[in-house]
C-alpha cells in the first residue's frame, strides 16, 4: 500500500538478522534479505564452470509471502521476484548490474535537453500470444501514474518527470501523461526537465508492459480495498507480461509457481520453471535448504562463521566469490557476496533530540565494531550516506574524505562524547533522556544496547523501543519518534537518489513527501541545513546527463554530506552487501550491487541427474515444523 503522503514504505529498508541488504525490490525499500537474513536466497557465483549448460529441472528458491504480481502495486521484494520474471520493460539492469542495457527497446535517441526520449521497441510477445507495442507502453505507464493500486506513482510522475496534467486537487489527470505511440514499435516519452537517471528508472520493474486494456480504464480497477474481478485476475492468477517465464500457480502464503516461455524476445530460459516456496521464519527457510528441498538459500547470522568461507576470490566490482565449508548438513556450498548501494542510519527528530546530543551518539558509535561484531563482517561501516559504489569520484574517495573530513573518528570516543556534553551544561546531575526506536530484530536490540551503554558515560539514558516495521514508519510520519532506525537501497544508482534523504524540506513531519523525520532546520534554520537546503537547489538546477551537470552535482553532493555531519542528522552506520549460497549443482552468472531481485533467471541452468537433489520441494511444514508461511 501507499502511505499517506504518497511514498511506498518500501522505499525504507529493516535490517535484521544477518548482512543487511535490501529485501525489496531496489528501492526503496523494504525487509532486508541481503545475507539472506530472511532466508530467501536467490542466486549463486559466477558461473564458470566448463560444463555446457544444460536444460531442464526446476528452479527452487525460498521466498517471503507475495501479495501481487501486479508491477505497479508489488511492494515488497516477494511480490517482485515474481514480477521480475513474468514481466519485461524497455530497459533492464542485466544480472543486476549497475549499468542499464535495452530490455524491450531496441534503440533510443534523446531531443537536444533531453526531455524527450525516443525508443524503438524489439518485436516481442506477450505470454497470450499478442504482439507488445507502443500502445502497451501507453497504458501500462498510464497506470503506473493513476491507477489507484499504484505504490510506484512518485517514480514516473515526481523522480523520472514525466509532463502530465492534475486536477484541482492535484491528483493526476487519467491520459494526460507525456508518453506517446508514434506507431507500433516506436514510443516517445516526454519530460518536464532532464533527468540523468531516466534510463536507469525505466529499468524498474514498475516499468514493466502489460497488454493494453488488460482491466480496463483506471475507473474500472476497483479501489484497493474492493478491487474489480478484472483486476484480482489479472494481479492473483493471470499476470500477463513479456518476461521469460510465464505465470503458473500461486497458493497463497505457501507457493508460486512460473514456467519457462518458449517464445521470450531474449535468450530462452534453460530451466522448465521456476519454484518460490513461501518461508517466514530464517531458521525454518535454512532447516528446509538443509534438506535439500531449494538449490539456492542464506545462512542466518547464528549460524555464519566468517572462517567458514575458503577459496575467496574478488572481483574488480568487489564481489567475492568462493566456497563456504560447510553449512550445518555438511556440504561445501558455493558462496558469493555482492556488496549493494544502500545505507542503514540512525535518524533524529532535531525537534527532539539537540545537537550536542546528537554529536555525542556520533562520537560513541563505532561503525567498524557494529560490522564486524554484529554482523560478522557482512557488511561494510557506514560514514557517508551515499555508498561507496556511487560515491563522487574515483577509487578511494570516500575512504579519503572519510579520513580527511570525518569529524567523529572511526572508533567509539567516549571522551569526547562527554566533552560535547559537558560544553552544553550536561552532567552526571543533569543527564539527557530520550528513547531510541528500531524494527523488531535480533540484531537491532543488540545494536541499540551497544549503544546505550556506550552512552550512559556521556550523560545520556537512552531507553529502546521496538516496534513492527509498519508502526515505525507511522511513528515517524507523525513526528512522534526521537531517534529511530532505517535504511534505503537505490531506486537508481546515484547520490541525489540517497541524498534527497537530507534535503531539508523533505525532512519535515506531517508534510507530503516527508522522507527522513528529522525536522532539520524546520523551526530554526542552522548554517548546515542551510548549507544542504543550497546544495540540493545546485543538484536540482543540474540535473542534465552531461559531464558539466556531473561535476556540479559531484560537488554539491559531498557539500551535502559534511552539512550532514555538522547537524547529525543521521548517523550514517553500514552499507549492506548480498550474500547466496547454492548447491554445487546450480550454476548462474553473479548478480550485481543492484541485487538478485534485477536478476532474470533465463541463464540460470541445473546440472541433470544430481542424485541427492530430492525432483520435488517437500512441505516446509512436515519437513521443519514451520507453520509460519502465511
Amino acid at each position: 500500500m501507499t502511505d499517506s503522503n504518497g511514498l511506498s514504505r518500501r522505499r525504507f529498508l529493516q535490517a535484521t538478522g544477518g548482512a543487511a541488504a535490501a529485501a525489496a525490490l531496489a528501492g526503496c525499500t523494504g525487509e532486508p534479505s541481503g545475507n539472506d537474513s530472511d532466508g530467501n536466497g536467490n542466486g549463486s557465483g559466477d558461473d564458470d564452470s566448463d560444463m555446457e549448460p544444460q536444460e531442464g529441472g526446476t528452479y527452487r528458491k525460498i521466498n517471503s509471502t507475495i501479495s501481487t504480481f501486479d508491477p505497479v502495486a508489488a511492494d515488497d521484494t516477494a511480490s517482485g521476484q515474481v514480477v521480475q520474471q513474468v514481466f519485461d520493460g524497455l530497459m533492464n539492469y542485466p544480472n543486476g548490474e549497475t549499468e542499464v542495457t535495452e530490455g524491450l527497446a531496441e534503440g533510443y535517441e534523446t531531443n537536444d535537453d533531453f526531455t524527450e526520449y525516443t525508443f524503438t521497441l524489439k518485436e516481442a510477445t506477450f505470454h497470450n500470444g499478442d504482439s507488445v507495442t507502443a500502445q502497451d507502453f501507453v497504458y501500462s505507464f498510464n497506470r503506473l501514474a493513476g491507477s489507484p493500486h499504484s505504490v510506484r506513482t512518485y517514480f514516473i510522475l515526481d523522480s523520472l518527470g514525466v509532463t502530465h496534467e492534475t486536477d484541482d486537487e492535484d491528483t493526476y489527470s487519467d491520459g494526460s501523461l507525456g508518453v506517446e505511440a508514434e506507431d507500433d514499435q516506436t514510443l516517445v516519452i516526454t519530460l518536464d526537465r532532464a533527468f540523468h537517471a531516466s534510463l536507469q528508472m525505466l529499468a524498474y520493474s514498475s516499468f514493466a508492459v502489460v497488454p493494453d486494456g488488460i482491466v480496463g480504464s483506471l475507473d474500472d480497477e476497483g479501489a484497493p480495498d474492493d478491487p474489480s474481478d478484472d483486476y484480482q485476475t489479472f494481479s492473483e492468477s493471470e499476470p500477463i507480461g513479456a518476461g521469460p517465464f510465464v505465470f503458473d500457480s500461486w497458493e497463497k502464503g505457501t507457493s508460486a509457481a512460473a514456467t519457462r516461455f518458449d517464445d521470450y524476445h531474449g535468450e530462452t530460459a534453460y530451466v522448465e520453471g521456476v519454484q518460490w516456496q513461501v518461508i517466514e521464519d530464517t531458521q525454518a527457510a535454512y532447516n528446509y535448504a538443509m534438506e535439500k528441498n531449494v538449490d539456492t538459500f542464506g545462512v542466518p547470522t547464528a549460524e555464519f562463521q566468517q572462517s567458514n568461507i575458503t577459496n575467496a576470490e574478488d572481483d574488480e566490482q568487489g564481489r567475492t566469490s568462493g566456497q563456504y565449508d560447510s553449512v550445518s548438513n555438511g556440504e561445501v556450498v558455493d558462496y558469493l557476496k555482492v556488496p549493494e548501494v544502500s545505507t542503514y542510519y540512525f535518524g533524529f527528530n532535531t525537534r527532539e533530540v539537540p545537537k550536542p546530543v546528537r554529536q555525542a551518539v556520533a562520537y560513541a558509535t563505532n561503525q567498524n565494531q557494529l560490522a564486524n561484531e554484529v554482523y560478522k563482517g557482512r557488511v561494510s561501516p557506514g560514514y557517508h550516506l551515499t555508498p561507496p559504489l556511487v560515491y563522487p569520484g574515483e577509487g578511494e574517495a570516500y575512504n579519503s574524505h572519510v579520513e580527511d573530513a570525518y569529524p567523529y573518528g572511526q572508533e567509539s570516543d567516549i571522551a569526547s562524547a562527554k566533552e560535547v556534553m559537558e560544553e552544553a551544561g550536561y552532567s552526571e546531575d543533569d543527564r539527557f533522556s530520550f528513547t531510541f526506536t528500531h524494527y523488531v530484530s535480533d540484531t537491532w536490540s543488540q545494536i541499540a544496547q551497544i549503544l546505550q551503554g556506550q552512552l550512559r558515560e556521556a550523560y545520556i539514558d537512552m531507553d529502546i523501543e521496538s516496534a513492527e516495521f509498519a508502526t515505525l514508519l507511522d511513528q515517524g510520519e507523525q513526528g512522534s519518534l526521537q531517534a529511530y532506525t532505517l535504511g534505503w537501497i537505490a531506486d537508481w544508482p546515484e547520490p541525489d537518489n540517497f541524498l534527497q534523504l537530507i534535503n531539508p524540506e523533505d525532512t519535515y513531519t506531517g508534510e507530503t513527501g516527508v522522507l527522513t523525520y528529522t525536522n532539520w532546520g524546520r523551526e530554526e534554520e542552522t548554517e548546515a541545513s542551510q548549507a544542504a537546503t543550497e546544495a540540493w537547489q545546485t543538484i536540482s538546477d543540474n540535473l542534465e546527463p552531461t559531464d558539466e551537470a556531473e561535476e556540479a552535482r559531484n560537488e554539491a553532493y559531498i557539500q551535502m554530506e559534511e552539512a550532514n555531519w555538522e547537524d547529525v542528522v543521521l548517523v550514517n552506520v553500514f552499507h549492506g552487501a548480498t550474500e547466496r549460497f547454492s548447491y554445487d549443482y546450480f550454476h548462474a552468472p553473479k548478480f550485481g550491487a543492484m541485487g538478485p531481485s534485477r536478476q532474470k533467471y533465463n541463464t540460470f541452468w541445473l546440472e541433470q541427474d544430481v542424485e541427492d537433489r530430492p525432483d520435488e520441494a517437500a512441505d516446509p511444514n512436515e519437513t521443519t515444523g514451520n507453520e509460519s508461511g502465511e
